[in-house]
């Protein structure tokens, strides 16, 4: 005997229901940060980049005290760290990266996004 396709439409989406649950939980499956983390030095900062998960995007923020508009984007940082705490967030002081030559007053801020290990 087949069914009048009632029963079988309130299978399939039973099953469209339990698919969707299913993808929802693998695409926010991993790490939660929420907040803007202090890197204390050049290692740290490395190490960071290169043992994070492949697929979490990570943003560092290079600044140094006294300087226009990094105190500013620190703030607005903190606040998008908890709007999207898939994303890790990080900053550091140009003069803690090792590389504080690089970074002079002049290019200060500086935000660099990663993914992969890899500069996006």
């Amino acid at each position: 005997i087949i069914n009048d396709g009632k029963e079988d439409e309130t299978c399939l989406r039973k099953y469209q229901k339990r698919c969707m649950l299913d993808m929802h939980q693998r695409l926010s499956f991993g790490p939660q940060y929420g907040y803007l983390s202090e890197l204390e030095s050049g290692e740290q900062f490395l190490e960071t980049i290169e043992k994070e998960r492949k697929t979490t995007t990570i943003i560092v923020h290079i600044y140094e005290d006294g300087i226009k508009g990094c105190d500013l984007l620190n703030n607005s940082l903190t606040c998008l760290a908890v709007e999207y705490s898939m994303v890790r967030f990080c900053k550091i002081k140009a003069s803690d990266t090792g590389a504080g030559d690089r970074f002079s007053p002049d290019v200060l801020p500086t935000l660099l996004v990663y993914r992969g290990g890899e500069l996006v």
